[in-house]
């Protein structure tokens, strides 16, 4: 136990010290990017907040890759000073060094699970808020907040264009497309307000203007003060909500990919992402056991700057990895479940390997 606490004592120094380094080293860069962005009265307290955000959103994202390197510098330092050496000699193999990294690896993880939607969700927001609003540069940040106006009904015949949202449930300037199984369109209908009605699946419209479409392209228009049609779909069903998924709560993104599957909408981002908070933050696990086959192997040459080089290139195959699988996944080719676990899968089984044959 004394020495378990030991080494683990050692991989959460070196974590809290690489997590610093590379957070500093982040918005450093970042803010002499937007230097000239930042004037104006209250400019000061404005970047302080906005970079307050953006380094709890940056050490989110790169928790793992300090993990990966906190097991090699862990892993260097007993090297340099032979006390691996001694362990080897008393018996005690690579195993006694990798239980107490990856414990704090797998501590680091359930931090980065709990942070992901308490504190990054929110601070990502507000920091493209502060971008937008304060600093003028807003990106997609307008864009991602516009409320979603296409739906599709879940039966494929009626397509909704809903350009405003009105009171209790309803929607103004309305439009809705009926088509053919053939998807030739069959009817028509405007209105300037629709609102649900008394019984589930009615809704009221008012100001209604309405166009039959017959197939030999015959045009029937008849014009509403009010009138009650029937749909299949309930008020929630047009309840997606705007922004990132990045930006969204597990519990959001699991209730919006069914909503969006419901309606015929694209789905693979949101379901991505969901799996992602959980793939995401156990990366550091596999990656630190990684570090420590290559660390701990027979021969090796070098101490910190080889941990660094080793760390980096790890790193680099990981997040090329994990880039590949989001395409794949965001596209449909591949499954989100299989998009976001195959880089940790595949570096485990690396890590596995490096274990056994080179430790």
């Amino acid at each position: 136990m004394t020495l378990f606490l030991h080494l683990a004592r050692r991989a959460l120094v070196a974590f809290a010290g690489s997590l610093a380094a590379v957070v500093a080293l982040f918005l450093v860069v970042d803010f002499a990017e937007n230097a000239s962005a930042f004037s104006g009265p209250g400019w000061v307290r404005a970047a302080l907040e906005l970079y307050a955000n953006r380094a709890a959103a940056v050490a989110y994202q790169t928790a793992p890759a300090a993990m990966l390197l906190a097991a090699a510098v862990t892993a260097s330092g007993l090297r340099r000073t032979r006390e691996y050496t001694a362990l080897r000699a008393l018996g005690l193999g690579p195993w006694r060094v990798a239980l107490p990294v990856l414990a704090v690896a797998a501590l680091v993880a359930a931090g980065l699970g709990w942070m992901a939607d308490a504190v990054v969700v929110d601070a990502t927001a507000r920091a493209d808020e502060i971008m937008a609003t304060r600093f003028h540069r807003a990106g997609g940040f307008q864009r991602s907040r516009e409320p979603k106006r296409w739906f599709r009904g879940r039966d494929g015949r009626r397509i909704y264009h809903l350009r405003g949202v009105g009171g209790e449930g309803g929607f103004e300037r309305v439009t809705i497309l009926e088509v053919t199984p053939a998807f030739r369109l069959a009817r028509r209908i405007d209105a300037a307000r629709m609102a649900p009605g008394p019984v589930a699946g009615e809704w009221i419209l008012s100001e209604v203007a309405e166009r039959s479409f017959a197939a030999d392209g015959a045009v029937q228009t008849a014009a509403f003060a009010s009138r009650t049609y029937r749909f299949d779909e309930p008020p929630g069903a047009f309840a997606v909500r705007p922004g990132r998924p990045a930006e969204m709560r597990r519990a959001v993104l699991r209730e919006q990919a069914a909503l969006r599957r419901t309606l015929g909408l694209p789905a693979h981002d949101f379901e991505l992402e969901w799996q992602n908070r959980l793939s995401y933050p156990l990366a550091g696990l596999p990656a630190a056991l990684v570090a420590l086959g290559l660390a701990l192997r027979r021969e090796r040459k070098g101490h910190l700057t080889a941990s660094l080089l080793e760390a980096v290139g790890v790193s680099l195959v990981f997040w090329a990895l994990q880039g590949v699988c989001w395409s794949l996944g965001a596209s449909g080719r591949l499954p989100p479940a299989a998009a976001a676990w195959a880089p940790d899968a595949l570096l485990l089984a690396a890590g596995a390997l490096a274990m056994r044959r080179y430790a």
